[in-house]
């Protein structure tokens, strides 16, 4: 795994770059990613995709970053267009697991454009590429991008993560030489 995989991202995808100046008002262009390098094949495929799927379309990519993070064990990657930015329109639910997407309302009616019922497709086939990047989320180590033995924990002391046997282990180490020393201060 790179040290650099924010910055590699930003290099290979230009829809990816940030602007962490504080008049930013996007989450994702000015704080970053809000997840671990472990993911960086994950998102590296995701933006290949949506790129290539753009390329495919024939039409420049409008496709904005809104949020990249974990939350509750998993990977949220929360966008819009330029066209229709992103309120992040989502919930989540901590005891499935389940993230609940709402996407900006296009006009349906049948005197809808060719070019619109095209971007329309395009946008849905974008939807499901960051679908199935959440989804390997699931069974690939935030922290490693090992995907042998991760699976989503929730015996992390009130944290919830994906993280391989390896990781795991040593995050519920840490953890508790920390409950020690805090246990430790309080004798004292």
């Amino acid at each position: 795994m790179q040290n650099n995989w924010q910055e590699k991202l930003q290099e290979d995808f230009s829809f990816m770059k940030q602007n962490p100046v504080e008049e930013e008002k996007n989450l994702y262009r000015h704080y970053g990613f809000e997840c671990s390098g472990g993911w960086y094949d994950i998102l590296h495929d995701c933006c290949k995709k949506i790129t290539e799927r753009y390329e495919e379309a024939g039409v420049s990519i409008d496709f904005v970053p809104a949020q990249i993070k974990e939350k509750f064990g998993t990977l949220r990657f929360y966008y819009g267009y330029e066209d229709t930015p992103c309120g992040i329109a989502a919930m989540d639910f901590i005891g499935s697991g389940i993230s609940i997407r709402f996407d900006p309302d296009g006009d349906s009616g049948e005197t809808e454009s060719l070019e619109a019922r095209n971007k329309g497709r395009l946008r849905g086939d974008i939807a499901k590429i960051v679908r199935t990047a959440e989804e390997r989320s699931k069974t690939t180590c935030e922290w490693c991008g090992d995907n042998k033995t991760a699976s989503l924990r929730t015996n992390l002391g009130g944290w919830i993560g994906t993280l391989c046997d390896s990781c795991a282990s040593k995050y519920i180490e840490k953890r508790n030489q920390r409950r020690k020393e805090l246990e430790a201060k309080i004798r004292k």
